[in-house]
């Protein structure tokens, strides 16, 4: 993966516990679902879960896959992924490369236009229109099926689904399907709540880099 496909990949398809918003009674059904989703979610102080992720590319008839692991602790959050890391302290955001040995500070926008990994859990609290699409069966599971539209036709993207495991009440994917033809499916792979984390885990720290490049983009 390219460094440059590789922070398309983390805006396009990468905050997963911001604030429980009041959902919208659009499909009965749908609604009812999704309120359980919120009730689980907002059990937890923290999360940890280990995901894939698949690219698809329509228009080059490419395909990108990677795994990585998502930690969560309120507004913050922290990657890793195989080439990357990505720290956020909820204000700040670090990008740090491993190839170059670089990182990349940015201001946080949670009003991105783009979705990012850190939003499986929460994209569905605000700004969308929702139905219910029916149940499947995945590896034994009852998986509920929810389809997103934005309301805001300007998103980049113009659908998201989200499949729910009917036992658990919990989100184990979410595909992004994109206006340029470029597809993002993210599986959770593993999960676990309510683990200790410190504050400082969601910042970069310099010295575990050494020799690491710094470029402060939050200064231009």
């Amino acid at each position: 993966m390219t460094r440059k496909t590789s922070i398309t990949v983390l805006t396009v398809a990468l905050v997963m516990f911001a604030s429980i918003g009041t959902l919208i009674a659009q499909d009965a059904t749908a609604s009812r679902i999704l309120s359980k989703v919120s009730r689980t979610y907002q059990t937890y102080k923290s999360i940890k879960a280990g995901f894939s992720i698949t690219i698809n590319n329509n228009q080059s008839n490419t395909k990108i896959k990677q795994n990585g692991t998502l930690y969560l602790k309120g507004k913050k959050f922290r990657i890793n992924l195989t080439d990357q890391e990505i720290y956020c302290d909820g204000k700040t955001m670090w990008t740090y490369f491993k190839e170059e040995n670089e990182v990349q500070i940015t201001k946080y926008d949670p009003n991105d236009q783009e979705i990012n990994p850190s939003e499986i859990f929460t994209i569905y609290q605000k700004g969308f229109n929702y139905k219910y699409a029916g149940e499947s069966m995945r590896s034994g599971k009852t998986i509920q099926k929810i389809e997103m539209t934005p309301q805001n036709r300007n998103k980049p993207y113009f659908k998201v689904k989200l499949s729910i495991d009917k036992a658990t009440n919990k989100i184990v994917s979410m595909a992004v399907l994109n206006k340029n033809g470029v597809n993002s499916t993210y599986n959770i792979t593993t999960f676990s709540a309510n683990l200790t984390m410190n504050d400082s885990f969601f910042k970069f720290d310099p010295k575990t880099k050494p020799g690491v490049t710094v470029i402060d983009l939050t200064k231009i």
